[in-house]
């Protein structure tokens, strides 16, 4: 009998053991296919669900589940989406929003009801996170160097790009806080560099959300960290810390006017009836300024236009015809009518032959000023938004410019949520309602550009209307809350990234981010 019992006792432990090192494997590989496969991250979760079940031990964890109001309050956030469908009608849409958000749902039950993690553990799934991110950084590294792409946002060639920016971010804070805990040693200098690298590609990727999220969140610390010094009578760290804030918050905003002035000058006004009529080959200027106000570097785009003779040179130097679009899908001529202007010379026969070859590929990729030669510039970004801005405050096109466009997203979702206000259009209705305001409000968006709010917000008003607002944020809000987790550093971090980018992106709307999302939060709060 004694043998009998004690060997029961020893498959049952062992059967514990599987599960746990299937758990953990699922995890781990979670954490890989987040920045990295989509295929892998939907395989672990399934083995993570299936794991659960195969487990057993029902009572505890149905005990642990009805005890535990945090878990009820994140996963009524994925009920709402299931109360959506009673009033839609595109129910495909309906359950392929669903099976994205399906981690919203799954996470926090299993992670809720799994023994928490030991140090050990929870340090090898973080540092596997960070290696998989790491080498997603790596990849779009190669991409860049050895691809001709048009825009800079495909070097992330797995997840949306703002996607991977976030993780990059909760990576950085990661490192930051082991840095700064830790005497000075090889680790140290390791988690330093690696922060350096994921500053560097950051910057390289020009994801301006994630750059302001990073200051964002700095700043925060900062202060923090002065109410903390004060407090504990180190009056003179205090000061110094408010200092650094100090030239944080004034520094960034005088940066980019300083910036935009630079880039954007004013322009003494010119008289075009006394410029010279003629090239040097004898070829008239064009004399239609139908765009008189735009200039590039102070430099008026309509002055000394000649567009037979830049068609004329530039077929003789690029394999891209003049009447062809460059690789961001702009006018060739038109791109290469910007760029020559920035550099102050005339749009002629001698313009185009004083480019050097440099100058041509850049033209090539779609580059509408020598001060970038390159896509990879965080410059070059905020010259594109000054130049949207704009552009928008003209009456120009806004199809494939980011920030103008989400001025048409956001009008549009708030259109239909003031048709829809209290429980919105349903789960599977949200692409419908968006594509009928666009048809219905013939809007200036393209087809191909009509897409849906890129604010997280607006996304839940349109689909659940105020209600649905108002149950998400207290979603987001309650756990940290009601666990004390929100101060705590990791979850407070891990927070506030979420928080900021749901303001400029519809963070839940694609697997990689809802994953992202549903992970971390249950991995900080349960395990």
């Amino acid at each position: 009998m004694f043998t009998t019992t004690e060997s029961l006792t020893d498959t049952a432990s062992l059967r514990s053991q599987i599960h746990r090192y299937i758990f953990l494997a699922g995890l781990i590989g979670v954490c890989i296919g987040m920045p990295l496969s989509n295929g892998i991250n939907s395989i672990c979760q399934a083995a993570l669900a299936i794991n659960w079940l195969v487990e057993g031990n029902y009572a505890a964890k149905f005990k642990s589940l009805f005890r535990n109001k945090i878990v009820w309050v994140l996963c009524s956030f994925y009920v709402m989406h299931l109360l959506g469908l009673l009033h839609t009608t595109d129910f495909g849409y309906g359950f392929e929003d669903l099976n994205k958000k399906l981690p919203l749902f799954l996470f926090p039950i299993v992670f809720s009801t799994t023994r928490p993690l030991l140090e050990k553990e929870k340090r090898l799934v973080i540092i596997i996170f960070m290696l998989a991110v790491t080498c997603a950084t790596f990849n779009g590294m190669y991409i860049l160097i050895h691809d001709k792409i048009a825009d800079i946002h495909d070097i992330s060639e797995f997840i949306a790009p703002v996607r991977l920016a976030m993780m990059i971010v909760l990576s950085i804070f990661i490192l930051a806080r082991y840095a700064f805990s830790k005497k000075f040693s090889w680790q140290v200098l390791l988690a330093s560099a690696w922060i350096g690298w994921f500053l560097y590609f950051l910057l390289i990727m020009q994801s301006l959300t994630a750059v302001v999220i990073l200051i964002i969140i700095c700043l925060v610390l900062l202060i923090y960290a002065a109410i903390r010094a004060i407090r504990r009578k180190k009056i003179l760290i205090g000061l110094s810390v408010i200092i650094l804030f100090a030239a944080g918050l004034i520094g960034s905003p005088v940066y980019v006017i300083h910036f935009y002035h630079s880039y954007f000058p004013k322009t003494d006004k010119v008289d075009f009836s006394k410029l010279e009529k003629k090239t040097v080959n004898g070829n008239l200027y064009m004399d239609d300024f139908w765009k008189g106000e735009y200039t590039e570097n102070g430099h008026y785009w309509v002055e000394y236009v000649c567009w037979k003779e830049m068609k004329h040179e530039w077929n003789k130097r690029s394999k891209i015809p003049y009447d062809s679009m460059d690789l961001k899908g702009n006018p060739i001529q038109s791109t290469m009518l910007r760029y020559i202007t920035s550099l102050g010379l005339r749009k002629d026969s001698v313009g185009v032959w004083q480019l050097n070859s440099k100058d041509i590929t850049a033209i090539e990729m779609g580059i509408p000023n020598y001060r970038f030669n390159s896509l990879s510039s965080m410059q070059y970004r905020l010259y594109q938004v000054f130049w949207e801005m704009k552009d928008y405050q003209r009456g120009g096109d806004i199809n494939g410019h980011s920030l103008t466009m989400r001025f048409e997203y956001w009008n549009a979702a708030l259109n239909i949520i003031s048709k829809n206000p209290v429980i919105g259009v349903g789960t599977g209705d949200v692409t419908k309602s968006f594509n009928d305001y666009y048809n219905a409000t013939h809007s200036k968006l393209k087809e191909n550009w009509r897409l849906r709010a890129h604010d997280q917000f607006l996304e839940i008003g349109v689909g659940f209307g105020l209600i649905g607002i108002a149950w998400f944020i207290f979603s987001i809000l309650y756990p940290g809350i009601k666990s004390k987790k929100i101060v705590t550093y990791m979850y407070f971090i891990f927070w506030m990234i979420f928080m900021l980018s749901l303001f400029t992106e519809d963070t839940l709307e694609t697997e990689a981010g809802s994953t992202f999302y549903a992970f971390f939060n249950s991995f900080f709060l349960f395990l």
